[in-house]
């Protein structure tokens, strides 16, 4: 009896719960109706491979040759850029942005070495090639010279909205392209920039800049940090493998936790890192100010400052529920005796 009128009830405040802590998301996954592919020219290094994998002379200049094969009914816009290789928060190397501030130590940007952003028409149901021409150093080079040709069709759907009811996930495809003069062999190096508070996806970490000042690709890279506060107490801890970083580039190392958030003090980080062979080790005193903690306290969505009355409130509300129904089963018990 308790089971059949309790179950229904609990499982309206568990609903209700849900939807006022997780609000309402709805994730749409378009299908790509295109496909996109590189033709290979006569200096390509990996010759099975799908990306443009090129030995280059200075002062050398070639177009070069994709295809987009439209298999939708109707006529598309594409959007065709060339795109520095960077390395995202994730570790990965990433081709999304076009032009994107550069590093001292770059010294040639594939952006400039080749064609601008273009829109390309491509009509129903039919393959385009499209050019980009290239045009490279004219002077020797070491390392890698790295980018991506990166197509994207070119629709009207909104974007995607951080407190927003829907999100539109945008797909693209790339197409890899780097550039070498030589084999030789660069010796991977890591520096430590900027250690800071910072905010994301509306969590608080400490974010360790981690720096590739190399024209060089480094890979398998695994990290080990640790985040002390004055007393020796650890108060953070993250490891992390199979990371890549991208030549001549930079990305925040986060250390944390969703669940909470670090006060202003001092704090001292330890973070080691290693790529086959070779390995790093930092250790470094950093503040995090009364100003910096409070600014990102009022749009971080973990509040450590108060209780949570929202749950309070649940907790309380099946309790009186459950009281309910003890007190109805009682009644109606000694009315049948």
């Amino acid at each position: 009896m308790i089971k059949k009128i309790f179950l229904p009830i609990a499982l309206m405040f568990s609903a209700l719960f849900v939807f006022l802590v997780a609000g309402t998301t709805s994730v749409k996954a378009d299908t790509l109706n295109y496909t996109v592919g590189a033709d290979l020219p006569d200096n390509q290094i990996e010759k099975s491979g799908a990306y443009f994998d090129l030995k280059v002379t200075p002062g050398q200049s070639q177009d070069l040759t994709i295809k987009i094969n439209n298999k939708d009914n109707e006529s598309h816009h594409y959007e065709v850029s060339v795109n520095r290789g960077l390395t995202n928060n994730n570790g990965i190397i990433d081709y999304g942005t076009h032009g994107s501030p550069e590093k001292d130590e770059l010294k040639y940007n594939i952006e400039s070495l080749v064609t601008s952003p273009q829109d390309v028409v491509v009509d129903a149901n039919s393959t385009k090639l499209v050019t980009v021409h290239l045009d490279s150093p004219k002077d020797n080079f070491s390392g890698v010279i790295l980018g991506g040709i990166r197509v994207q069709e070119i629709t009207s759907a909104p974007k995607a909205k951080k407190k927003g009811i829907s999100i539109n996930n945008e797909y693209a495809y790339v197409i890899g392209l780097e550039l070498k003069q030589n084999e030789d062999k660069i010796k991977p190096k890591i520096q430590l920039g900027d250690i800071s508070e910072k905010q994301f996806n509306n969590y608080n970490y400490v974010a360790a800049n981690l720096i590739n000042p190399t024209p060089s690709i480094i890979d398998n890279i695994s990290v080990n940090a640790t985040v002390k506060d004055m007393k020796g107490k650890q108060v953070y801890s993250q490891k992390r493998s199979k990371l890549s970083m991208a030549p001549n580039s930079d990305f925040d190392y986060l250390i944390g936790s969703p669940s909470q958030t670090l006060k202003s003090g001092t704090y001292e980080l330890v973070l080691d890192a290693k790529s086959g062979t070779t390995s790093w080790h930092f250790d470094r005193k950093f503040t995090i100010t009364t100003e910096t903690a409070k600014k990102l306290a009022k749009t971080s969505v973990v509040k450590n400052s108060g209780p949570n009355y929202l749950l309070i409130a649940f907790i309380i509300a099946i309790l009186l529920v459950m009281i309910l129904v003890i007190l109805e089963y009682r009644k109606r018990r000694v009315n049948k005796h």
